[in-house]
Parts: C-alpha cells; sequence; structure tokens
C-alpha cells in the first residue's frame, strides 16, 4: 500500500520517494561542504538529521496517531540536514539537537491540515540565530578542519581559524574583495550549505527536473534581488558587482533553492508562488540593504509562510458558474 500526504496526493509520489528526491538533491552540497569544511560536516548532518527523526517519532506516534511505517516521515530527516546547511562548522553539537527540535516543533504546527504555518528548517535557523548568535555566526575559513567527534570546538583553535564571512563583510554595503568566483564556487567562509552555490545550481535542476521544484518561483525570488541591487548599490561599489555580491551570497541561493520549494509552506497556485517569490526578494533586500544581515531573509519567508493559504486563495483559479460557461 502506499502512503500519500499531502501536497502530492493526486499523484503517484509516496512520503519516502519525495523524501528520495530532496535526499539526492542535496547530496552534491553536503559533498561540497565536506570537501570544505572536513568531516565534522557529516557530524552536523547526521546529528540534526537523526534528532530529528527521533524528536518527530513520538509526536507521529502518541499524538498524531501514526499507525505501522507512517510513524516514521523521513522529510523530517532531511529539514534537519537544510537546517544544518544553515549552521556554521563551528557550531557546538548542542546546536545542531536544539535545531532538531525546533524542526519538529515547526513541522507539526499546522493552520489547515494541508499547510504548515512556518518553514520547518528556516524557523529553526531564525530561532537559533535570536537565541544563539554567537554560535551560529563564528565562520571559519574553508580547509580548517576539526576533529569530526569533538563536541565543541576550542576557543583557542576557534581564534587561529576565525575569519568574516562575505555576509558579515557585506553588512556595511562593502563587496565581498575575494571576487564573485570565489563565492559561485563555493571557495569563501560562511554555514555549511550556504556557500555551495554552484553545488546548489545541481539541485535545484535536480528538483525542477523531478517536478519537485519549481523554477518560476526561484526566478521571482532572485529576478527582484538582482534589479535593485543593480539599481541601488552602495556608494563604494559599481553595480554589477554589488549585484553578483548579492546574488552569489550564499543565504540569497539557499533560500531561492529550497525555502522556496517546500510544497506545504508556500503556494500551491503557480501565480501565488511567483508573488510569494518576487515579494520575498524584494523584502529580503530593502531589509539587508537598509537593516542589514541575511538573517532578515529567513524573517520573510516565515512571515510569508504565514500569509501563504491566503495567496493560494486568492490566485486559485475561479469555476465558471453555468451562466459563465
Amino acid at each position: 500500500m502506499k502512503i500519500t500526504r499531502a501536497p502530492f496526493v493526486h499523484t503517484d509520489k509516496t512520503v519516502f520517494s519525495h523524501a528520495a528526491e530532496w535526499l539526492v538533491a542535496i547530496v552534491p552540497v553536503i559533498i561540497w561542504a565536506v570537501f570544505m569544511f572536513g568531516a565534522r560536516v557529516i557530524t552536523i548532518c547526521a546529528v540534526t538529521a537523526l534528532f530529528s527523526i527521533g524528536f518527530d517519532y513520538p509526536v507521529r506516534r502518541f499524538i498524531l496517531k501514526r499507525v505501522g511505517i507512517a510513524q516514521f516521515d523521513p522529510m523530517t530527516g532531511i529539514y534537519g540536514v537544510l537546517t544544518a546547511f544553515m549552521m556554521p562548522v563551528s557550531v557546538p553539537l548542542w546546536i545542531p539537537m536544539i535545531g532538531a527540535a525546533l524542526v519538529v516543533v515547526a513541522k507539526n504546527i499546522r493552520i489547515i491540515r494541508a499547510k504548515r504555518l512556518f518553514n520547518p528548517f528556516v524557523f529553526s535557523a531564525t530561532v537559533l540565530h535570536v537565541f544563539f548568535s554567537s554560535q551560529m555566526t563564528a565562520f571559519t575559513r574553508p580547509f580548517a578542519y576539526f576533529n569530526a567527534f569533538s563536541f565543541s570546538i576550542d576557543d583557542k583553535l576557534m581564534e587561529s581559524y576565525r575569519v568574516i564571512s562575505p555576509l558579515q563583510y557585506m553588512a556595511d554595503g562593502s563587496v565581498y574583495e575575494d571576487g564573485v568566483f570565489a563565492q559561485l564556487y563555493g571557495f569563501a567562509s560562511g554555514n555549511i550549505g550556504e556557500i555551495a552555490v554552484t553545488a546548489m545550481i545541481i539541485s535545484v535542476i535536480w528538483l525542477c527536473a523531478r517536478k519537485q521544484g519549481d523554477f518560476k518561483s526561484v526566478v521571482a525570488f532572485l529576478l527582484p534581488i538582482l534589479l535593485l541591487s543593480l539599481a541601488l548599490p552602495t556608494d563604494d561599489a559599481e553595480s554589477e558587482y554589488y549585484a553578483y555580491s548579492i546574488l552569489l551570497s550564499g543565504g540569497i541561493c539557499f533560500i531561492s533553492v529550497f525555502a522556496m520549494n517546500e510544497r506545504q509552506t508556500v503556494p500551491l497556485t503557480q501565480s501565488g508562488r511567483i508573488i510569494f517569490g518576487a515579494v520575498g526578494g524584494i523584502a529580503t533586500f530593502l531589509l539587508h540593504r537598509y537593516v542589514g544581515g541575511f538573517e532578515w531573509g529567513y524573517v520573510v519567508i516565515l512571515v510569508l509562510n504565514v500569509i501563504s493559504p491566503l495567496l493560494e486563495t486568492v490566485t486559485r483559479p475561479k469555476a465558471l458558474s453555468a451562466k459563465e460557461s
């Protein structure tokens, strides 16, 4: 018997095949992150994924009363890995554990049966940034490998390897000096998965090819950011280099590829997703430009998640009445 669940209840997709498609999509990002930051990436991803599934199991069994294989939702593990992607490799391992618990909380908050209130991995990262900002912004230079099984990184070791990420460098409107190619190919400091821009391009191609992603939604999010950054560069930057620095900053690509394609927190209608993406892109750029910090992009996505059902309702095609037909 196939186990299906919204938003693909009208297809032959099962929750397991859906998770498998996403697993393939995130593998290139994991491979590149391990190359850049070492085996500790695997530990952090594994801890977040396993704890997410472990925390979710009693909820599904004892609260939601699922039976049999339905007590396990493999997408919870995928959300856990995506949460890990939004952390620096230097985080102590209790951070992924808390992140996993937050994933399960967000995953099970619903306003209507088939729609989540918040994107699980964006919600988790946002809360972690609010309460554990110092740990979530402790970036280290690429190829500074740490012990994969250390519960935390020694402070003196962190002092030797800690650097400013492109996002932090651009917080005051500057352009990342190492150039756009360092960002494009992932040779930059930053969060585990957000530096892997080229790998994320592979991810979105796979998701779209497998009908798990929507390319128009991705473009709808990125295009306003590109146009606004060309029109409103900082005083000391050429517009095109400023625009490239913004687009390739990692967090922007991550949101466009993964958050825009999490089907249970975005509108199911095509026009709804385009509006969702365009508004998200505009708000993310303006907040970054005039307030500072790409973490505002996470907040924007969460706000849009809340109004997603409304966008879906107003953009759903109206049935013709007998007189109109």
